[in-house]
């Protein structure tokens, strides 16, 4: 697979942001701490290899200055949130994922009875995938277990390995979204491993061989996160099945939005989510047979919910990244070297116009949210 370099994009005319849009943007933040620092809070989508456009948002953030505390996401998301987690610079972050080939993933199928093609087109045929799945009495075509070894070594070499690790290497917080199959319910890991049901809790621990929930893997979290229906096999926490907690909250924007006490506490600084946009999976589609009502269900399963609690308070720090013309599916893990760098340039693009519009700055930010006049 060809190379592709983040830099050389960046020195493309009218991609990486002027000296003086910078300062015009900086304008539009609240005040640095004592040390100069300049923080934010950041919670990413779900979309499969399309969170490549997520390196080239974060170029964007770090040409700012942005220094990451609370980070969250799901699915593809919540492996950004885990690698921006750990003490990696951006220059290591676009190595590890921008050098990435993908493929790699899809090294274990589960049966050799599955029979697909190209599997970036495996999601838009169900119908086929579940028939392939029933023969072999698999529940994924393929075995998440490649993915999680490469994540545990990359967020190794970031000093991270456990929740706890999070706090210790720069003091940040990450959760992770699951769904729980078995049970019917979206989990939030760490802070749902440690419930009030301490039997389920106890056992839970006891089996997992956990002194608390901030021990549970990091790796082990996102593997369950990015479990996509049909096409990884479902993980496991105890015995209860887990699938990608996109099909509960493909975009959990809310989730830091949580008050202590009776008296909301205004944000001390921004809190920005990220989110893939995909015009030709976003338009109407046309359903005109069970095939295709079964692959919209699908589609809608992990979209509406999120859109339709996003609410006016959420405008102003929602960072939409339109990935169309790249014209990557969600498991196009056979992404070129050419497809990457579109994602890439797009998703600095769009950042950086989102900070440069008008409606961007800390005052509106807090208005938007309940606080300032």
């Amino acid at each position: 697979m060809n190379k592709w370099s983040p830099q050389e994009i960046l020195q493309e005319p009218g991609v990486r942001m002027s000296a003086t849009e910078k300062q015009a943007i900086l304008k539009k933040f609240p005040p640095p701490d004592q040390n100069g620092q300049i923080y934010a809070d950041g919670i990413f989508e779900g979309g499969g290899v399309r969170g490549v456009a997520f390196l080239g948002a974060l170029r964007c953030c770090n040409d700012l200055g942005i220094r990451w505390r609370k980070l969250a996401g799901t699915s593809a998301g919540a492996i950004t949130a885990a690698v921006l987690a750990t003490d990696l610079s951006m220059d290591d972050l676009e190595e590890l994922l921008g050098q990435l080939d993908y493929s790699i993933f899809l090294s274990k199928k589960n049966s050799p009875l599955i029979i697909n093609g190209d599997p970036a087109d495996d999601l838009q045929s169900p119908v086929w995938t579940l028939l392939f799945l029933t023969i072999s009495r698999q529940m994924g075509e393929y075995s998440s277990l490649p993915f999680r070894n490469w994540l545990e070594t990359t967020l190794a070499k970031g000093h991270l390995h456990t929740f706890a690790d999070v706090k210790q290497v720069k003091d940040r917080e990450l959760k992770v979204v699951i769904s729980n199959l078995t049970r019917g319910e979206m989990l939030v890991i760490p802070d749902d491993l440690q419930r009030s049901e301490s039997a389920d809790s106890d056992a839970l621990y006891q089996q997992l061989q956990l002194k608390s929930a901030e021990d549970f893997s990091v790796a082990e979290a996102v593997r369950l996160s990015m479990s996509i229906p049909l096409f990884f096999e479902p993980g496991k926490l105890g015995n209860d099945l887990i699938v990608d907690g996109g099909i509960l909250s493909n975009f959990p924007l809310w989730i830091y939005d949580k008050q202590s006490g009776s008296t909301p506490i205004a944000p001390r600084w921004f809190t920005f989510g990220f989110r893939l946009i995909d015009t030709g999976i976003e338009n109407k589609v046309n359903i005109n047979s069970p095939v295709s009502m079964l692959a919209s269900m699908f589609t809608t399963m992990m979209k509406a919910r999120d859109r339709y609690h996003q609410r006016e308070m959420d405008r102003g720090r929602v960072i939409n990244v339109d990935v169309t013309e790249a014209r990557v599916t969600a498991t196009d893990f056979n992404l070129d070297a050419d497809r990457k760098a579109i994602l890439y340039r797009l998703g600095y693009l769009y950042t950086k116009r989102f900070f440069l519009s008008s409606n961007f700055s800390w005052e509106k930010h807090l208005k938007a949210r309940g606080f300032g006049e």
